[in-house]
């Protein structure tokens, strides 16, 4: 949410790889008691909407996948982008 927020309201750039899960999703957690085996019961009770229904994930504008070798070298290839655009 704070991504897309950014993106929408700062024109943030999104750099990096796309979320692991879709952007819309049910929130506003809520619960009740069963009257006779008092299990608690837990539900959501609104639907937020970021994106298209179809989106399945916040999807960078800058896309770039870290890989394992550039982490075990001690080197941030998001990092690098981003330093790379200010000069």
């Amino acid at each position: 949410m704070n991504a897309l927020d950014l993106r929408n309201e700062a024109n943030a750039i999104l750099v990096g790889a796309p979320t692991g899960m879709k952007p819309n999703h049910y929130g506003e957690h809520g619960e009740f008691r069963l009257p006779n085996s008092a299990f608690r019961i837990s539900y959501s009770r609104r639907y937020y909407r970021f994106a298209a229904d179809t989106d399945s994930a916040v999807v960078p504008d800058q896309h770039i996948e870290p890989t394992w070798p550039e982490f075990r070298a001690g080197r941030d290839p998001v990092m690098e982008w981003i330093l790379s655009q200010t000069n």
